[in-house]
């Protein structure tokens, strides 16, 4: 290969790895298997270890991690959080214990196999007995402060009596059970929904979600695994386990300390064949070298600590023939091709449909109708077309193009600049989009019209008797009680649901409306910013982007849906209709997003509000938090007994230093 060529590899791998990195940590979504991710990532490094003088300036390679939340207040780690090093191979397990054992040639030394939980990394503080904070691995260095979400999701000490053990860290992983994410699949396919992906990427929302209503219908558990104090020391992770069972935290249901290669393996495939019967997701097992002081002696990389490594599983893939690809049309417009094969087994299920994801997806498979196609469970839920047998394909096969056309209603397909998805325009007479619309508007998140499915919402189609959302509010008794199923009691209840949506407040109107990229948390954001529809229609982008968490594709996706002429006719006829178009203020709200744009410090302990809640009143008033000063500070927020350096450091730099009672007028509260 030519540098130019080489250059060019690293830039489509680079650029491969950190779209997946996007999907995954920003949006919850994993659009490929972890297996095929990995390869992506090692392709990469060796192209790195080949070529070095080639090698990016911002390799993904040398990131670890996602960025932190703007929504959540950043703390750093006492210590670096750092990656595993990762293999699939046995013979790198192998050549592990032997370098491990080679810094040690005189000294007995042992290693602990510990499933490797397919969850969240977080860090857990105490200090003086109690629970400091909760904080996400996010980029290794600073997460996400998560404290209030994780008492409420699983359950962890809030106070340790135990005058041994009084400040220290505890570091884990947050997951969703099994029995828990399948209850919660079963739920949604009732309710006609997509099916979650995997555990792992529900963890992900449920930890960051800011809707207190999605955190009481949810629910987590945290494994420990790591101990770290220096007033209590422990001299193994054999031992570190036992102290944090002893605490009162859970720890995975399953560990082994082992002395040889051969004790590894048979343990690790011991559970490669038992892991479903955990009540968790396993991806692997994690080897850990168990002394702490060979441990220190060992240290550790920029990434990964050098002591321990984790062993992944292979993902079980089976093959089938591909017979056909069809494209299914979202509520959104957006189309997605389905690959349909013959049936196989695969992890315990028959699976005859495969998403592709998109037309990048299938040009850079060339896929081939009759092609011997590898599927693979994403999560061992979703099932996922991950490689073709080239070798065997037939020259008479015919390659699988993509849709030019909707398939659901004729017009041509459009796809903007940047995106992967091509989506239908055609947002007037599109049937899929028009039934996913009205169950979306219906959904217990958006307007909660119970009683209106997807089975209703075909019979009102078919009987022609709603085409928009606007429509639910014209339906009478006579239609709905000539619908099939439909009895005087159901058709009674269905209306009385109807009309109950009417005082849903101002921001569920804004998120039931489906507009594309605006979600839950950026409908209260809107709901309170702008405080009713009037002002948000008037509306410019640079209006909009004072919005937290509001970016220029949001901005652009709430301009083009409210100054569509169909859509405003929607709107009047749903103000008409009595819907809650103006935000009813509540005390606990702040009036406006006064701190929007600032970047605020607080220190100290406070009267009227624990640090906690004092951080979330200011992050509701549009404020981002951040651990230290700096000349991007805009205010100290101080209580009692504030850190002598930081109030130093604001005074010396011009930064206003307000107290508890300056901060709670200033969001009005």
């Amino acid at each position: 290969m030519q540098p130019t060529e080489i250059t060019t590899e690293m830039k489509r791998l680079a650029d491969l790895i950190r779209y997946h990195n996007e999907c995954y940590f920003q949006q919850g979504i994993s659009e490929i298997s972890d297996y095929a991710y990995d390869q992506l990532l090692e392709q990469l490094v060796q192209l790195e270890q080949a070529y070095p003088h080639l090698k990016l300036a911002y390799s993904p390679t040398e990131e670890l991690g996602e960025r932190p939340s703007k929504s959540f207040p950043t703390a750093y780690h006492q210590t670096p959080m750092l990656s595993l090093a990762k293999t699939y191979s046995e013979e790198e397990i192998v050549q592990f214990i032997k370098r491990m054992k080679k810094v040690f040639p005189d000294q007995v030394i042992n290693f602990v196999c510990e499933p490797k939980i397919d969850g969240v990394a977080l860090s857990i503080i105490y200090e003086k007995g109690s629970l400091v904070r909760v904080v996400t691995r996010g980029d290794g260095a600073k997460g996400d402060e998560v404290t209030q979400n994780a008492k409420k999701l699983f359950k962890i000490p809030s106070i340790i009596n135990n005058n041994s053990c009084q400040s220290f860290e505890v570091r884990g992983e947050a997951f969703m059970p099994k029995e828990i994410f399948e209850a919660s699949n079963r739920e949604r396919a009732k309710q006609g929904q997509e099916l979650w992906a995997n555990p792992r990427n529900i963890t992900t929302g449920t930890l960051k979600a800011l809707d207190e209503n999605l955190l009481k219908e949810r629910q987590l558990a945290f494994y420990a695994y790591g101990f770290y104090s220096p007033s209590t020391p422990c001299h193994t992770q054999q031992e570190a386990l036992a102290l944090l069972a002893e605490l009162g935290f859970s720890i995975a249901p399953t560990y082994k300390v082992c002395y040889n290669v051969t004790e590894l393996m048979d343990y690790i495939h011991s559970w490669g064949k038992r892991k479903n019967e955990l009540p968790v997701d396993i991806d692997g097992m994690v080897i850990k070298v168990n002394s702490f002081q060979q441990q220190q002696a060992i240290g550790i990389t920029s990434k990964s600590p050098r002591w321990a490594i984790a062993y992944k599983y292979q993902p079980e893939v089976a093959h089938s023939t591909l017979e056909k690809v069809t494209f299914q049309v979202g509520r959104t417009g957006a189309v997605t091709p389905v690959a349909h094969f013959k049936p196989i087994l695969l992890a315990g299920t028959m699976v005859r449909r495969a998403s592709l994801h998109n037309a990048d997806e299938i040009a850079r498979q060339d896929l081939h109708v009759g092609d011997t196609v590898l599927i693979e469970k994403g999560g061992e839920i979703i099932p996922q077309v991950v490689g073709v047998d080239i070798k065997s394909r037939s020259k008479t096969s015919t390659p699988v193009v993509f849709a030019s056309l909707c398939p659901a209603c004729g017009t041509i397909l459009m796809r903007a600049v940047g995106e992967a998805v091509y989506y239908c325009p055609n947002k007037q007479v599109c049937l899929p989009q028009l039934k996913g619309g009205i169950l979306h508007f219906a959904h217990r998140k958006a307007m909660d019209i119970h009683a209106l499915g997807p089975k209703t919402v075909d019979s009102l189609f078919e009987e022609k008797l709603v085409k928009t959302v606007a429509d639910l509010y014209q339906l009478h008794y006579e239609a709905v009680h000539k619908l099939e199923g439909f009895q005087d009691l159901s058709t009674k209840k269905l209306l009385a649901n109807i009309r109950a949506s009417k005082s849903k407040p101002f921001d569920k109107v804004l998120f039931a409306l489906g507009i594309k990229h605006v979600g839950e948390t950026v409908a209260k954001k809107l709901a309170l910013h702008f405080e009713n529809m009037e002002q948000l229609q008037c509306a410019k982008i640079e209006d909009l982007l004072q919005v937290p968490d509001v970016g220029k594709k949001i901005a652009h996706s709430i301009i083009h849906y409210l100054h569509d002429p169909y859509q405003q006719i929607i709107l009047t006829q749903l103000k008409e209709a009595g819907l809650q178009f103006t935000l009813q203020k509540q005390a606990h709200f702040a009036k406006s997003l006064v701190l929007s744009s600032k970047n605020l410090v607080i220190s100290g302990t406070f009267k009227r509000y624990t640090r906690e809640k004092l951080a979330r009143l200011i992050a509701q008033a549009g404020g981002t938090l951040t651990t230290s000063i700096s000349s991007k500070s805009d205010y100290l927020v101080v209580g009692t007994k504030p850190g002598p350096s930081k109030v130093a450091k604001a005074t010396a730099l011009g930064i206003p230093i307000l107290e508890e009672n300056d901060i709670l007028n200033m969001i009005q509260l």
